[in-house]
């Protein structure tokens, strides 16, 4: 605390113009040095002693308030000092002091304003007058106990605006203000005062007039019969209940008029007919639960209405018509609740501004915003919504709001909600707040592709990553808040910390208090080491190669394992195709058959085909055969043996047994010769069955089963007695049909 305050060298400061030195423990005071100072501050100062020159240097001085500081300090300044002031507070306890407020005025000539505490005065025995000298435009009289001054005048001045602050008024009459016919300006707040119906005959000049925290009950529409040129009444912060049919009526310049913190419970009898210049409302924070259709009728010129604070729990058309020109309207802290198909503002066509914020408790929420919710706002230039119990946003809810720039929602479960679709129509939105919505991510489509939007505030979610798709799709986007969202510090949020920190047009903000997880005692994201993510896009390139190469390798292998035949088979149609076997002309033969047979079946090779084909009697035909055993290449791969000898031979002879079925390469060898026939159309292929194989073993094998059901084959007898003529039978059929057989 400053127990002084002096500038003993001139000129210290040739351009300050205010000084403020309240509630200090000054006692000597020495500002000379300042010689353009307009206004001091020297309040609460209690021990404060003021020299008459002590405002010499100042000349330019114009405003001193010397409130809590002994008055006469104030009376003993010079008498330059006091004629060039305009505006002085002081404090004067009347009751025991010998100064009276005239006396402490005397010289100040050229007053506008003057501002006195009365610390709880009492008019004094025999003083029928507060002030009985003239006094300036503006007087401000506080803190006294007036009590009933129906019969008293306060004074003959030319005061235009006069406050009466906690003076203790209990009536006041039509002799009150007998001195002031004047007034524009008449405020009376916080006095528990008794209107008389009369009590402003005589104030017809009175523009605004405030009764605030004067526990009034009751309005008498008598009372503004006098006030016709009134543009602003105040009555916040009193007890009324309820207001009388017309109420206002006669206050037909009326442009401002606040009815917050009373306790109405209902608007009805168009309390506020013929109002029609009336711009501003206020009738928040009341007990208003039903609003009856009609009432703001002539309210035409409205601009600003204010309902918040109330326990309203619908509103349709019908209620708010007349509001043809309402700009601003603020809802929230109600109980209101929507159906789908309702569209509440319809005719608000004009409406820049809604705020529905905290519907409920004791409701069921605001309910659904439906596709025609905001149906004829094209105007809607903001919009708050949230805090709700229930909130449900259709898709098309925000279609006609083209115009649209700042849109807050929160305190409500967005999760489901398809923000893409919600958010398409809002190409000129500037700000978007997503606060406690309980998003997990965001889309990368939030916006529509041509948008405009500068600031986008997604606190206290559930966000883990940063979508860089996202934010690439916004362009103009100047700030973002991610605050209070679980942010994990992973190489999925490595880009993200490098674009905060980085970027130039965009800031994060809180950026450097961003823990990780959003946990007070996790790292700063901005901490987070990000290197060892540079290398994770080779790592996963080369993860998913790797990958793929051991899935075909396993494909593969059991493809291998359980379609090898036929598997092989395509092998060999590709090699056969590749080679060219297919169209040639005039092909020379090496022999004339070769022989599949399963080597379990070799004995009856050897022992009867071979030699009665090879070695026949001396008036049969010789023919050479192709045998494994024998006629096979060695160090030659098998496959490529038995391809050699398949397309070196006339034809191929399966010995068809149930080994020869079960055998692998007995089935290769067939699969090729099966190709032959395929690719040449010539006949190649002659079965000879060792056994009566019956059809159902032959199921399995379909190209085998058709060739016997189709073809010519030749069966082996199983009885001895009939094997011996098996191969004379055959050869005297001759050469030629011999030849038609292979």
């Amino acid at each position: 605390m400053l127990k002084s305050f002096s500038c003993e060298e001139p000129g210290g400061s040739s351009t300050l113009k205010s000084l403020d030195f309240f509630a200090n423990n000054i006692q000597r005071l020495n500002v000379s040095c300042f010689p353009a100072l307009e206004y001091i501050r020297l309040s609460n100062n209690s021990k404060l002693e003021l020299q008459a020159d002590v405002f010499a240097s100042n000349s330019r001085l114009k405003t001193l308030h010397l409130q809590a500081v002994r008055a006469r300090a104030l009376v003993g300044l010079s008498a330059e000092t006091k004629r060039n002031l305009s505006s002085v507070a002081f404090s004067l306890f009347v009751e025991k002091s010998p100064l009276t407020i005239c006396g402490v005025l005397k010289g100040m000539d050229q007053l506008n304003t003057i501002e006195v505490d009365l610390k709880g005065s009492r008019l004094p025995q025999g003083n029928s007058s507060l002030l009985d000298c003239p006094t300036p435009p503006v007087v401000v009289i506080k803190d006294a106990k007036l009590g009933n001054v129906a019969q008293l005048s306060l004074s003959k001045g030319n005061t235009s605006k006069l406050y009466l602050i906690n003076c203790g008024l209990k009536q006041i009459s039509r002799t009150t203000f007998d001195g002031y016919q004047g007034l524009t300006t008449l405020q009376l707040n916080e006095n528990k005062v008794d209107i008389q119906r009369d009590a402003f005959r005589g104030l017809t000049h009175l523009t605004f007039l405030s009764f605030d925290k004067s526990k009034i009950r009751d309005i008498d529409p008598n009372w503004f019969i006098p006030l016709k040129k009134l543009t602003c009444l105040s009555l916040p912060k009193n007890a009324i209940t309820e207001l009388p049919p017309k109420a206002f009526s006669v206050l037909t310049q009326l442009e401002q008029l606040y009815l917050h913190f009373n306790l109405l419970k209902y608007i009805s009898m168009k309390p506020f007919s013929k109002l029609r210049r009336l711009f501003k409302l206020n009738l928040s924070l009341n007990l208003i639960d039903f609003i009856e259709e009609g009432s703001f009728q002539d309210l035409t010129n409205l601009r600003y209405l204010d309902l918040s604070g109330n326990r309203i729990k619908r509103l349709t058309p019908s209620v708010l018509s007349g509001l043809i020109n309402l700009r601003k309207f603020v809802l929230y802290n109600n109980r209101l609740h929507f159906r789908s198909y309702e569209s509440p503002f319809i005719n608000l066509t004009f409406l820049e501004f809604l705020e529905m914020n905290y519907q409920g408790p004791g409701g069921q929420g605001i309910g659904n915003i439906g596709p025609h919710f905001f149906q004829g706002l094209h105007r809607l230039t903001s919009v708050a919504i949230g805090h709700s119990i229930m909130v449900d946003f259709h898709p098309d809810a925000f279609v006609p709001l083209v115009n649209l720039k700042y849109l807050y929602i929160a305190g409500v479960i967005m999760k489901m909600t398809n923000l893409s679709a919600v958010f398409l129509p809002l190409k000129r939105l500037k700000r978007l707040t997503l606060f406690r919505t309980d998003l997990d991510v965001l889309p990368t489509n939030l916006m529509p592709p041509d948008n405009t939007l500068e600031i986008l505030k997604v606190q206290s979610n559930h966000l883990h990553t940063v979508e860089k798709m996202m934010l690439d799709a916004l362009p103009r986007l100047r700030t973002l808040d991610i605050t209070e969202n679980p942010l994990t510090c992973t190489c999925d949020n490595a880009w993200f910390k490098s674009w905060a920190i980085h970027n130039t047009q965009t800031q994060v903000s809180y950026l450097y208090n961003l823990h990780c997880d959003n946990n007070g005692r996790a790292p700063y994201l901005r901490e987070f080491d990000d290197k060892a993510c540079s290398y994770e896009h080779a790592s996963f390139t080369l993860f998913i190669s790797c990958s793929v190469t051991d899935v075909l390798f396993v494909c593969v292998c059991l493809a291998w394992h359980t379609q090898g035949p036929a598997l092989r088979y395509l092998l060999l149609t590709l090699r056969a195709k590749l080679r060219g076997r297919k169209g040639k002309a005039g092909p020379k033969f090496q022999y004339d058959a070769f022989v599949s047979y399963s080597s379990k079946d070799e004995a009856w090779v050897v022992g009867q085909l071979v030699p009665n084909l090879e070695r026949p009697a001396a008036d049969a035909p010789r023919i050479r055969l192709c045998l494994h055993h024998r006629d096979f290449r060695p160090g030659t791969a098998v496959l490529e043996n038995i391809e050699t000898a398949i397309y070196s031979s006339r034809h191929t002879i399966c010995v068809v047994t149930r080994h020869f079925l079960h055998s692998e390469w007995c089935s290769m060898e067939f699969q090729l010769a099966s190709l032959r026939l395929l690719c040449d159309g010539s006949d190649v292929l002659l079965l000879v069955l060792l056994e009566d194989i019956p059809a159902h073993c032959l199921s399995p094998y379909t190209r085998l089963r058709k060739i016997v059901r189709k073809k010519t084959y030749l069966l082996w007898p199983e009885k001895p007695e009939e094997q011996g003529s098996f191969w004379e039978e055959k050869g005297r059929r001759g050469e030629d049909e011999l030849a038609q057989l292979f």
